[in-house]
């Protein structure tokens, strides 16, 4: 076990997290939810079937966020897509994925879900609820900071403009010098969500970001967050109430992980 600096994996490793709360599931409730038990337990339960790196973020509850934008969402990096899938031979993930339903919504719309990223080539390649990774190299999502925005469709624009418009800016983003070590974007019908992980400018201690490029075409309700490195000093039989969870709290997980897997 060792969490490690410089451990990277593929980018289309990764699950990318869209959650929506059940709309009977009170906001404080839905918080006590996921710091009592979803986010700890995302770790603690898939730790030894290969998680590599966790970062969630709950937009649910900021001031004037539509409900069509997800309450909550996560990368969860695996060594490998198939380290991922060999997960469900386990009892304890198997466990854990089913426990989802009392939280979020799972079935019609809109719907909850997780999926691996193809590599981005422009616009053809940018399909809703199709992640895209914008850089085809390894990294190591765990140790760097990674920046984060969720945003709405703008109303004035409808969704093929709005797909055109971020597939015109993820490309920019491809061109930066320096390049970022990551990123990852999803679009839905009515948002988008974009995590980038990235280096310092040289000679600067200002960090290369394409968020701001994306600023310039959503123009509705957005946030962005920097997740903050977060550990769980905690094991499965400890007593303990749970993780400070509210409105737009963001975390990066830090855990030893299983690299025998």
């Amino acid at each position: 076990m060792h969490s490690g600096k410089n451990i990277t994996t593929p980018p289309d490793s990764v699950r990318v997290w869209r959650g929506f709360r059940l709309q009977s599931l009170p906001v404080d409730q839905f918080y006590s939810k996921l710091g009592s038990v979803f986010i700890p337990a995302t770790v603690k339960f898939q730790i030894d079937a290969g998680l590599h790196s966790y970062t969630p973020s709950v937009p649910a509850g900021l001031v004037g966020k539509p409900n069509w934008v997800p309450d909550e969402t996560a990368i969860l990096f695996w060594k490998s897509q198939q380290t991922y899938w060999n997960g469900f031979t386990r009892l304890s993930v198997r466990t854990y994925t089913l426990t989802h339903g009392g939280v979020y919504i799972t079935t019609g719309s809109p719907l909850s879900r997780a999926d691996f990223p193809v590599l981005f080539s422009g616009l053809p390649s940018l399909s809703v609820d199709a992640p895209v990774f914008l850089f085809n190299n390894n990294a190591d999502w765990m140790n760097g900071t990674i920046h984060h925005i969720v945003a709405e469709r703008p109303r004035n624009m409808d969704p093929q403009t709005f797909k055109s418009n971020i597939s015109d800016v993820l490309t920019k983003i491809q061109d930066l010098t320096p390049k970022l070590d990551g990123a990852i974007a999803c679009i839905g019908d009515e948002y988008l969500v974009y995590w980038e992980l990235g280096p310092l400018a040289p000679g600067t201690n200002t960090p290369v970001t394409g968020i701001p490029l994306l600023q310039t075409v959503l123009t509705g309700w957005q946030q962005v967050m920097t997740p903050a490195s977060t550990f769980l000093p905690i094991g499965m039989y400890d007593e303990w109430a749970g993780m400070d969870v509210h409105a737009g709290s963001s975390f990066n997980i830090q855990f030893d992980r299983n690299n025998s897997i």
